[in-house]
């Protein structure tokens, strides 16, 4: 491939960024976001691009269609169809609460009961058929559906991923009795027990995927209208591509589509620059997403909460996300305290600097009005779109500064560090709540906001070292062009590790994913040569609910039950610190990750494209405003050394670099900021 675009749709901006293999070059677009008609602002991103999309040989897109869906509850008109007993799953889930000493929940079912119907069968947990499904009790169920007037179903009984045959009967029947209607099963999208996530994911793609393929569609159409060729790739949580015709069908995968090639991306520069274990730290207009990455490999989960009460039994990147970007809103509560987010002004009508309708402060208003945005600097690739100052002046003063009785560059100054704090928590949620030290690792500051914070947010989490990538507001856009694709498989067996017939029926499982998995790549036009195999498995002691993954290489046969427990063993002492005292080991899951490897070739060292124009503005730092010296990133090269107090200027995005850090340029185009605690 040699034209290859990568698209990132966020809640304020749509970035688009081009990458041509001959020139070794890249080429970015920033535009606003369409809220509600998100194929608007792709399209017009990709026109603002000096190469027609009829000549690219690839479009790969991160989308948040569905985690919009599911936040806003906007998706289809779904049922859920379940064993006879359970129909009360999704509202009965684990009985959690969102804060320990409150007495309710404001939880809403993604499916309302009303919607939920039962079905006469039922199968055991070692997949033993106890009560049959008959074809009368199938007819009851399509004659109800019917009634209910929906767009698709969610299929999950009881026990299905013992033995998936009542589920695969009863689907196989309902798409002949109800033409038109999508359906979702829970054996294809999460094989494992646990009835109310396995339930609760199956019905949220019954949710999205009809809203996604639609989606999809349109993109399709509207490219292949303008003369593109191929088929459009789409961004997965779990940090992998798949073909837009089966990203429509499973919706509930690319949940975390737009973070997670931010991600990657982020792992990628880490790694290019000798820094292996990195914090990426993703502020946009709308939030603040953070991933734990040791050792270059983003952190990967089985599963993960999207809101509360909604958690998703999936294989996806490990993601923390909070209501904290540039759009979000400024306010006072009813006790007269200072609150950021979580609401936001989004792209329309936007920050009151935006000049396009809005009058809230946000934390864009408060980084103008301390001069860390130039009132002249372009933002993005809109013509003429330019900040309004005295907009934001105005709006911090009305709603924040003079109810408070302080002074505009207070406010603004309040409005920064309690969105720090809240960032800087998040941080240490995928950090140090879960043993990691972050003062190891360093920060990877990208969006179209982050690089404005990072250097602050490291100071206040005692990370010293931060990175700043050539694109950082476009940052997630060009993870979508080094991706690879992925596809992931899990077997649940929830056995002893004990006996000479488990070698065989481990070999059988992961022979068996290798095969699907491997067969799919080869179906999108990857070789043998481009493929990777890589297996797990979830272990446990006997009688413990959360498990620990075991990696198993790429290895089918001879696990043997003393090699599948010295494993487990080994790393539940390096997870935990010791050696557990003898016990019955279990193996709940096996799983597969199956990856086809794409080649991009590596940036072009740095190298000046304009020559250095200095000039000087007053920031604002701590209260007491101060004249920095102001670059533009296009006049910076490899192995140039820069002191702050500073502040350089791109065309999307603006860093600041706080008194106190010293930073390099690295051949990669990264800026590495080392920071003075």
């Amino acid at each position: 491939m040699e034209v290859i675009a990568g698209i990132d749709v966020g809640g304020t901006f749509t970035d688009v960024v081009l990458h041509d293999t001959k020139e070794n070059r890249l080429r970015i677009a920033k535009v606003f976001s369409t809220t509600g008609q998100q194929a608007e602002g792709l399209v017009a991103g990709l026109e603002q691009l000096p190469v027609p999309v009829a000549g690219m040989d690839a479009v790969v897109h991160g989308t948040t269609v569905a985690t919009n869906a599911v936040l806003e509850r906007k998706g289809d008109r779904c049922a859920l169809v379940t064993t006879k007993g359970f129909r009360d799953v999704l509202e009965l889930r684990r009985r959690d609460r969102p804060a320990t000493y409150g007495l309710t929940t404001g939880y809403t079912p993604i499916i309302p009961r009303s919607r939920s119907i039962e079905v006469d069968e039922r199968i055991d947990s070692q997949g033993r058929i106890l009560t049959v499904l008959s074809d009368d009790a199938i007819i009851r169920v399509a004659d109800k559906l019917r009634n209910l007037d929906i767009e698709s179903v969610a299929v999950c009984l009881i026990n299905s991923y013992a033995n998936p045959a009542h589920e695969q009967l009863l689907i196989e029947r309902l798409t002949a009795l109800l033409p038109g209607v999508s359906f979702s099963a829970s054996h294809e999208l999460c094989p494992e027990s646990g009835e109310f996530e396995r339930a609760n994911t199956t019905a949220v793609n019954a949710f999205v995927s009809a809203t996604m393929g639609r989606y999809l569609h349109s993109v399709q159409d509207r490219l292949e209208a303008k003369g593109f060729q191929h088929e459009v790739q789409v961004m997965q949580s779990n940090g992998g591509l798949i073909p837009a015709r089966r990203a429509g069908r499973l919706g509930a995968r690319t949940l975390l589509s737009g973070p997670a090639a931010g991600t990657v991306a982020a792992a990628d520069f880490g790694a290019a620059a000798g820094l292996a274990d990195v914090i990426s730290c993703d502020m946009g207009g709308t939030s603040f997403d953070v991933a734990l990455i040791p050792s270059g490999a983003p952190s990967i989960t089985s599963e993960k909460n999207i809101d509360y009460g909604m958690p998703i039994k999936l294989p996806m990147i490990d993601i923390t996300t909070i209501a904290a970007g540039g759009g979000s809103l400024a306010s006072l509560d009813r006790a007269g305290i200072l609150q950021v987010g979580p609401e936001s002004a989004g792209s329309t009508p936007g920050p009151a600097c935006y000049a396009r309708g809005g009058t809230k402060p946000t934390v864009t208003d408060a980084n103008a009005v301390l001069g860390r945005i130039a009132p002249d600097q372009q933002l993005g690739t809109e013509a003429g779109f330019t900040i309004d100052v005295d907009a934001a002046r105005n709006a911090i003063q009305t709603e924040i500064a003079d109810p408070l009785g302080l002074s505009i560059e207070a406010a603004a100054l309040a409005i920064i560090r309690i969105a720090n704090e809240k960032m800087a928590g998040a941080i240490r949620s995928v950090s140090v709540d879960k043993g990691h030290d972050p003062r190891r690792f360093a920060l990877v500051g990208y969006g179209g906001a982050g690089p404005m914070h990072i250097a602050e947010l490291a100071r206040t989490v005692g990370a010293t070292t931060v990175l700043i990538p050539p694109y950082p507001g476009a940052l997630s856009a060009y993870g979508c062009l080094i991706a690879d694709a992925k596809y992931d498989y899990v077997s649940a067996l929830n056995i002893n590790v004990e006996g000479p017939e488990l070698s065989h029926k481990v070999q059988d499982i992961l022979s068996q994913h290798t095969s699907e998995g491997t067969g799919l790549l080869t179906s999108d036009g990857f070789t043998s040569e481009t493929i990777v195999v890589e297996h797990f498995a979830d272990m446990s002691f006997s009688k413990q609910r959360y498990t620990l993954r075991i990696p198993l290489g790429d290895r089918q046969q001879g696990w043997t039950s003393d090699e599948l427990a010295d494993a487990f063993l080994r790393e539940h002492a390096k997870t935990y610190g010791g050696r557990h005292p003898a016990r019955n080991i279990k193996l709940i899951n096996l799983r597969t990750v199956t990856t086809g490897r794409r080649s991009l070739s590596p940036l072009a060292p740095t190298q000046a494209k304009k020559t250095q124009q200095q000039s000087k503005r007053s920031i604002n730092f701590t209260g007491e405003p101060q004249m920095v010296d102001v670059l533009s990133r296009d006049s910076l090269i490899a192995g140039q050394s820069l002191e702050g107090p500073l502040v350089i200027e791109q065309i999307d995005t603006t860093i600041i670099l706080p008194p106190g850090t010293r930073s390099t340029v690295h051949d990669t185009g990264s800026i590495i900021v080392e920071v003075a605690r």
